[in-house]
């Protein structure tokens, strides 16, 4: 599970590189505690189909709703026999839910909020299917790294098609990445990082935000910048280590400096060092 850090910059979209995304298609109130519950109780005891066949019994914008909050839910909450292909299930059908209303829908500009909401939903099933959260120790397979390449490539090319700005490129461009980090194709990986990381300085630079590795950097530019050096230590090119280096040391320094952004600071570099322990050795 993410910490509370990571959720509420999810919430606000202020950081950049560690978070999920909130659904754009404006809904009614969510559904209380009791439909959560419902679904928890179905998918442990029969699976994640009796998940999608719930959700199938309520009207088209019940639906989103329902299946933005299985994704949060099965992601971030605990449930019995908690795994990632059940999770990942329930979120492919939440987003060919999304495309089908697309399709249906005959209004330019409705059409388009519908296709961003299976975008968001993809992008946030192949966050959570990325090995690179703290403490996150659920059985990871060839498998989901392949289904969350495939999510994170489907969230690229609705973003093209939707005309999205650089921080959802950047971070589309590190799910992408980061999932053929996983399957070792570093090199691939290390083009979607640099691709990454110049989107997040774009999107500083638009917001009127510290590009620089130091403190008073964005923190989407520090973390996307710790993978490039990740992704280049990996490969043992010249500058090796150099870039991951200097966004730990921001980090520590931020945190050090700025004792109210203290856990976002803490948190870019709990995730970069449980990615290098997993690739680094």
């Amino acid at each position: 599970m993410k910490p509370l850090a990571a959720l509420i910059m999810l919430l606000t979209l202020t950081a950049s590189l560690t978070l999920a995304e909130e659904g754009p298609v404006e809904e009614k109130a969510e559904f209380p505690e009791t439909e959560w519950e419902e679904m928890r109780a179905l998918m442990e005891k029969k699976g994640a189909d009796a998940v999608i066949e719930f959700v199938a019994g309520f009207d088209d914008e019940q639906r989103r709703q329902l299946y933005s909050l299985a994704q949060r839910g099965f992601a971030y909450r605990d449930w019995e026999g908690k795994n990632l292909d059940d999770l990942a299930t329930v979120v492919q059908a939440g987003i060919a839910e999304g495309l089908r209303q697309a399709r249906a829908e005959t209004d330019a500009a409705k059409a388009a909020k519908l296709l961003d909401y299976a975008n968001v939903l993809s992008y946030n099933l192949a966050a959570d299917l990325a090995e690179c959260w703290p403490g996150d120790t659920l059985p990871r397979d060839k498998r989901h790294f392949e289904a969350g390449l495939k999510a994170a490539a489907d969230c690229l090319r609705w973003r093209e098609e939707l005309g999205k700005g650089p921080f959802p490129f950047s971070i589309a461009y590190w799910a992408h990445g980061m999932h053929l980090l996983s399957l070792g194709e570093t090199h691939a990986a290390l083009e979607d990082f640099r691709k990454s990381y110049k989107f997040a300085v774009e999107f500083a630079k638009a917001e009127g935000k510290d590009t620089s590795l130091s403190a008073e950097g964005e923190f989407g530019v520090l973390l996307a910048a710790g993978y490039v050096g990740l992704a280049e230590w990996v490969l043992g090119e010249d500058a090796e280590k150099a870039h991951y280096e200097e966004a730990i040391s921001a980090f520590k320094e931020g945190a050090e400096k700025y004792p109210d952004k203290k856990d976002d600071f803490q948190f870019g570099i709990d995730q970069l060092e449980w990615v290098k322990g997993k690739f680094i050795k």
